[in-house]
């Protein structure tokens, strides 16, 4: 039988304090695991849960690293709306929260270690934390350093600062050409130097490369040979970013927070330069794996753009015929509930026309599967296949339902309206998309029925 989530954190901690040599009380072992496990178990948490942490260090072979991933996502501020209870008297000492923003205080009372963390990120007192640029893996470390500073060595504690640095995700290397890590590697003989912790440069070049394997670690399903494994993890981290789960009446999700959250996952995997995922320190990972985890990166980012546009796009249709019928609904007033196995609920999609072949031939096979068959996993948040996507991409193509996006993009930066961009939806595939909707929407029945003219 397989072990609750909560008793693999405390194996976890277990080991890493074994193989190090460490005496730690039952007790001990029992709050460290119980702070990180309810720190992580928060009701937005989809991917960054407990579940998530295990996944990362039972992949990791040195115990400093495992105690760092334990940590690392101990602190989400901008998914639980604040700090995790278990860790918020501890902060408090050392940043302040105004109007929803986390500085670090202007003044600290002298601390070695809260100095030694500030000069591991490059940070500085009264300096504003960014979301994407370090506020979670900072106070995470924060609340890693000062509970296990009882327990191990600051040369120790070092490296676990730079293991969780390591995981602000998706950085490039700057103008002229000097990686995050190499950096890193200067600020830890700058805080070796101030000190005196004895390392030498081979020593800090080891620490560097733990670091790159758990921030590597961190991000690993980008590598995924199975796409639909990869945008399982996309898909929790969609719901888990956006607070989406309930309308005015608290039921289900409207369509346009559904299509917001969308266009906001789209917007950043649009821009995500594949480059940025992965990284390497001095010939760690050895050039064959690098090369293959860049490749396989740049695919799934690939696909998973026109994928994520394509269900922007068929959001953007049904946003658009709610909101000129009635206006905004929950999902499944238009489109029915959510199917999954157990559940073979009537949906809109059983309306549409069965097409068996692709109607135009420019459309990615890998990207009309994973609509046509799904993700990898299903989950109650939303259906893992896109039948209404799949039928808009066989219907029109990928050249024209890249067009199509572009006009979702001017309806959402109010250049046109929704009857604009209905007036611009290939007339004979929105008459079947409302005439499906129509089937389930019972009380939009009439006010669809204008689009059911083909010409």
């Amino acid at each position: 039988m397989e072990k609750s989530p909560l008793h693999k954190v405390i194996i976890l901690f277990q080991q890493s304090f074994h193989t190090l040599s460490v005496e730690i009380s039952n007790p001990g072992v029992e709050r460290l695991a119980l702070l990180v496990h309810n720190s992580m178990s928060g009701e937005r948490r989809k991917f960054h849960a407990p579940a998530h942490v295990i996944h990362v260090c039972q992949h990791l072979s040195n115990p400093l690293q495992v105690l760092a991933g334990l940590f690392h996502d101990v602190v989400y501020f901008q998914v639980d709306g604040g700090f995790p209870l278990p860790t918020r008297i501890l902060l408090d000492r050392y940043v302040e929260i105004q109007n929803n923003e986390v500085n670090i205080l202007p003044e600290v009372p002298q601390e070695t270690l809260f100095d030694l963390a500030l000069g591991v990120f490059g940070f500085e007192l009264g300096q504003k934390l960014s979301p994407i640029a370090g506020l979670n893996e900072f106070l995470s470390t924060l609340v890693a350093v000062k509970e296990l500073e009882k327990y191990l060595p600051t040369s120790h504690l070092l490296t676990i600062m730079a293991c969780l640095e390591a995981t602000i995700p998706f950085r490039m290397s700057d103008e002229s050409g000097k990686t995050h890590f190499e950096k890193l590697a200067d600020r830890l003989k700058i805080a070796n130097d101030k000190y005196d912790l004895n390392l030498n440069e081979t020593e800090i070049d080891e620490i560097i490369k733990l670091a790159v394997e758990i921030a590597n670690q961190d991000v690993l399903n980008f590598s995924d040979q199975d796409t639909g494994r990869f945008l399982d993890n996309t898909w929790l981290l969609l719901f888990e970013s956006n607070n989406i789960l309930s309308n005015l009446e608290g039921h289900t999700y409207s369509i346009v927070k559904y299509r917001q959250a969308l266009m906001k996952t789209e917007g950043f995997i649009r821009f995500l330069n594949p480059l940025s995922i992965f990284h390497e320190y001095k010939g760690f990972p050895d050039a064959q794996t690098f090369a293959y985890l860049n490749q396989q990166a740049e695919r799934n980012v690939k696909i998973a753009r026109e994928y994520l546009g394509l269900k922007v796009l068929s959001a953007t249709v049904l946003e658009a015929l709610a909101m000129t019928t009635g206006g905004d609904a929950p999902m499944a007033l238009l489109t029915g509930g959510i199917r999954t196995a157990d559940n073979m609920i009537e949906r809109a999609e059983d309306y549409l026309p069965a097409l068996q072949e692709a109607i135009h031939t420019d459309y990615d096979e890998a990207v009309l599967n994973l609509l046509e068959y799904g993700r990898a996993s299903e989950t109650h948040l939303d259906m893992k296949n896109s039948p209404l996507s799949a039928f808009i991409y066989k219907s029109l193509g990928s050249r024209r339902c890249t067009e199509l996006l572009a006009k979702a993009q001017d309806l959402f930066a109010e250049k046109i309206d929704y009857s604009d961009f209905l007036h611009e939806f290939d007339r004979p595939v929105l008459a079947m998309i409302a005439q499906a909707c129509a089937h389930i929407a019972l009380t939009r029945q009439t006010a669809l029925k204008k689009y059911f003219i083909t010409v």
